[in-house]
C-alpha cells in the first residue's frame, strides 16, 4: 500500500506533464498556420482551359468582349472573375499589362446587370492614383458596358468641375475618381454621397495605400458603406501582404489571388544597360540623343526623374528635328491628354515623361523604354519598363547606369529570369552628340526665356481682363463663386505640409555635408552643367530611396486607417432557450409535426382547452371493443 501511495503521485505528475506539453505543441502549430494564411483565403490556382463563355457572364458582356477583340482571358482574369462573381473581397496581384482592369470590371458589370438598381444611386467606386489612369479605366469600362444600360462617370483633377457635378447629380452606376477630386465633390456637391456604395475598387493599390494618400483614403473609407465588396488590384504583392494595410481598407475574409507574384518584368522584355563611367555623368544627354536619332526612332518612351529635366530633353530633341512630346506635372490636364493622344495616334515618335506616366497606362505599340537615370526603387523600375512588352508582345528597355546606381542594377540582374544585355556606344559618337548639344545651349536658353515671358504675359492679360470686367459692369455684376470646402482646415493642411517638408529635409540632408555643399554651389552658379544636372537627377532618386527605407523601418501602427466606429470583437454565442409553443408550431417542419397539424388537437389537448368532443360518423367503431382483455 505504501508503494502504491508513492507511485501514484509520481505517475500522475508524469502523465500530466506530458499532456500539457502536447497541448502547447498543438497551440503553437495552430498559431503558425494562422500567421501564414489565416487572414487570406488563397485562390491563386485556376482552370487554365477556362474561357469567357464558361464564366457565366451575360450576353451583353460577351458581345462587348468580342467587339473589343478579346479572345482568351489572361491568367489574372481566369483566377479573378469567378471569385469576383461570388461577391468576395479580393486581393489581386499580377504583372503589369496582364489585363487587371477587365479582371475587376467584368464581375462588377455582371453584378449590376443581374441586380438592377431600384433607385438612381452610385453603386460602384473605382479609385485610381493618377488622372491619366482614371481616363483609361473609364474608357475601358465604357467599352465593356457598351451593350448594357449602365452609366459611368469620371471625376479626376484638371477637368471641368461643373460638368462633373452635373454628372454626379444624375447618380451614375459606376464612378471612377482620383482621391483628391472625389473628396472635393463629397464636401461641395450636396446631393452626392457614398453611403450606397456596394463595391469599392482600388486600382494600383500599392500606390493608393502609401503615405501620400493616407489622409484622403481615411476620409473616403470613413464615408463609404461598411457593407460592401472590396477589390484591391496591384502589380506588387509586398504592400498587399501587409495585413495591417489590408485591414485598413476593411477587407473581410479576403481571397488572395497572386499571379506572377515574383514581381518579374514582362516575359518578352529584353533588358539592356549602358554603363556611365566615373566622371562622365554629363554624357547622359548625348547618349540618349544618339540612341533616339540612330537606333530607336519611333514608339519610344523616355523617363526622367524630374519635370525640369523632362522639359529640357523635350526642347533638345525638338531642336534636333525629332517628333517629340512631353508628359509631366507642370503641364495642364488638357496639354497632358493632348500629348498622350498624339503619342497613341503616332503623330509623335517619342514621349518624354516623369513617373506620372509610369503606372497603369496601356499605350499600344510602345517598342522601347529608355531610363535617363535609374528610378527610385525596383518597384518604380518594373512599372516604367512595364509600358512595353504588354499583353504577350515583345519590347525593349534601355537604362543608363552610373557608379552610384550599381546596387540597383545588381538587384535587377539577380531578379531577372532572362539574361540582361550590356549595350556599348562608340566614344566618338558620344563626343559628336555632346558637341552638338553644347552648341544648342544658347537656343535652349532662348526657348526657356521665351516660355517664361509668355507665361508672364498670360498672367498679365488675365489680370487686365478681370480689371476691365470690374470697371465696365461693377462689383455687383461679377458673381463670385462660394469658396470650396475641404475635409481639412487650412491650418491642418499647412501643418501636415510643413511636417512632411521638415521630415523630407531631415531625411535628405541630415549629416550629408556633401549634398548641402552641392545644393549651395548649384544655386550660386545659377545654370547647372550637364554633370550637375545628372547628379541632381540621381540625388533626387537617392533621397526618395532613403525616405522610403526610413518609413519602412518605422514601427507600424496597429491599424493604418482606423474606422470611426469602435471595432467590435467576435460576438459571444448565446445559449438558445426553449422555444415557445407558438414558435415551435410555426417553425417546426418535421414529418411528425406535419401529421399532428393535419390531425388537429388530440383528445387530451381538446379536453384541456375545453373544446367539445368530436362526434364521429355512424360507421366509426370504438377502439374499446378491440382492447386486449386482462
Amino acid at each position: 500500500m505504501q508503494v502504491l501511495c508513492k507511485s501514484e503521485p509520481w505517475s500522475s505528475a508524469k502523465f500530466f506533464s506530458i499532456d500539457t506539453l502536447k497541448v502547447k505543441d498543438r497551440k503553437k502549430k495552430k498559431k503558425k498556420g494562422q500567421e501564414a494564411g489565416g487572414f487570406f483565403e488563397d485562390a491563386s490556382q485556376y482552370d487554365e482551359n477556362l474561357l469567357f463563355q464558361d464564366m457565366n457572364l451575360s450576353r451583353p458582356l460577351l458581345k462587348a468582349i468580342t467587339a473589343m477583340g478579346f479572345k482568351q482571358p489572361t491568367p489574372i482574369q481566369k483566377a479573378c472573375i469567378p471569385v469576383g462573381l461570388l461577391g468576395k473581397d479580393i486581393c489581386a496581384c499580377a504583372a503589369t499589362g496582364t489585363g487587371k482592369t477587365a479582371a475587376f470590371a467584368l464581375p462588377v458589370l455582371e453584378r449590376l446587370i443581374y441586380k438592377p438598381r431600384q433607385a438612381p444611386v452610385t453603386r460602384v467606386l473605382v479609385l485610381v492614383p493618377t488622372r491619366e489612369l482614371g481616363i483609361q479605366v473609364h474608357s475601358v469600362t465604357r467599352q465593356l458596358a457598351q451593350f448594357c444600360n449602365i452609366t459611368t462617370c469620371l471625376a479626376v483633377g484638371g477637368l471641368d468641375v461643373k460638368s462633373q457635378e452635373a454628372a454626379l447629380r444624375a447618380a451614375p452606376d459606376i464612378l471612377i475618381a482620383t482621391p483628391g477630386r472625389l473628396i472635393d465633390h463629397l464636401h461641395n456637391c450636396p446631393s452626392f454621397h457614398l453611403s450606397s456604395i456596394e463595391v469599392l475598387i482600388l486600382d494600383e493599390a500599392d500606390r493608393m495605400l502609401d503615405e501620400y494618400f493616407e489622409e484622403q483614403m481615411k476620409e473616403i473609407i470613413r464615408m463609404c458603406s461598411h457593407h460592401r465588396q472590396t477589390i484591391t488590384a496591384a502589380s506588387f504583392p509586398t504592400t498587399l501582404q501587409r495585413v495591417k494595410d489590408l485591414a485598413s481598407v476593411s477587407l473581410k475574409n479576403p481571397v488572395r489571388i497572386f499571379v506572377n507574384s515574383n514581381t518579374d518584368v514582362a516575359p518578352f522584355l529584353r533588358q539592356e544597360f549602358i554603363r556611365i563611367r566615373p566622371n562622365r555623368e554629363g554624357d547622359r544627354e548625348a547618349i540618349v540623343a544618339a540612341l533616339l536619332t540612330r537606333t530607336f526612332t519611333d514608339h519610344v518612351m523616355l523617363f526622367t526623374q524630374t519635370k525640369k529635366q523632362a522639359h529640357r530633353m523635350h526642347i533638345l530633341l525638338g531642336l534636333m528635328g525629332l517628333q517629340v512630346g512631353e508628359l509631366h506635372g507642370n503641364l495642364s490636364q488638357t496639354q497632358r491628354l493632348e500629348a498622350l493622344r498624339r503619342f497613341k495616334d503616332e503623330q509623335i515618335d517619342i514621349l518624354v515623361a516623369t513617373d506620372v506616366a509610369a503606372r497603369g497606362l496601356d499605350i499600344e505599340g510602345v517598342k522601347t523604354v529608355i531610363n535617363f537615370t535609374m528610378p527610385n526603387t525596383i518597384k518604380h523600375y518594373v512599372h516604367r519598363v512595364g509600358r512595353t512588352a504588354r499583353a504577350g508582345k515583345a519590347g525593349r528597355s534601355v537604362s543608363l547606369v552610373g557608379e552610384d546606381e550599381r546596387k540597383m542594377l545588381k538587384e535587377i540582374v539577380k531578379a531577372a529570369k532572362a539574361p540582361v544585355k550590356a549595350r556599348i556606344l562608340p566614344q566618338d559618337v558620344i563626343l559628336k552628340f555632346r558637341d552638338k548639344i553644347e552648341k544648342m545651349e544658347k537656343d535652349v536658353y532662348a526657348v526657356l526665356q521665351l516660355e517664361a515671358e509668355e507665361k508672364e504675359m498670360q498672367q498679365s492679360e488675365a489680370q487686365i481682363n478681370t480689371a476691365k470686367r470690374l470697371l465696365e459692369k461693377g462689383k455687383e455684376a461679377v458673381v463670385q463663386e462660394p469658396e470650396r470646402s475641404w475635409f481639412q482646415t487650412k491650418e491642418e493642411r499647412k501643418k501636415e505640409k510643413i511636417a512632411k517638408a521638415l521630415q523630407e529635409f531631415d531625411l535628405a540632408l541630415r549629416g550629408k555635408k556633401k549634398r548641402k555643399k552641392f545644393m549651395k554651389d548649384a544655386k550660386k552658379k545659377g545654370e547647372m552643367t550637364a554633370e550637375e544636372r545628372s547628379q541632381f537627377e540621381i540625388l533626387k532618386a537617392q533621397m526618395f530611396a532613403e525616405r522610403l527605407a526610413k518609413r519602412n523601418r518605422r514601427a507600424k501602427r496597429a491599424r493604418a486607417m482606423p474606422e470611426e466606429e469602435p471595432v467590435r470583437g467576435p460576438a459571444k454565442k448565446q445559449k438558445q432557450g426553449k422555444k415557445s409553443v407558438f414558435d415551435e408550431e410555426l417553425t417546426n417542419t418535421s414529418k411528425k409535426a406535419l401529421k399532428q397539424y393535419r390531425a388537429g388537437p388530440s383528445f387530451e389537448e381538446r379536453k384541456q382547452l375545453g373544446l367539445p368532443h368530436q362526434r364521429r360518423g355512424g360507421n366509426f367503431k370504438s377502439k374499446s371493443r378491440y382492447k386486449r382483455r386482462k
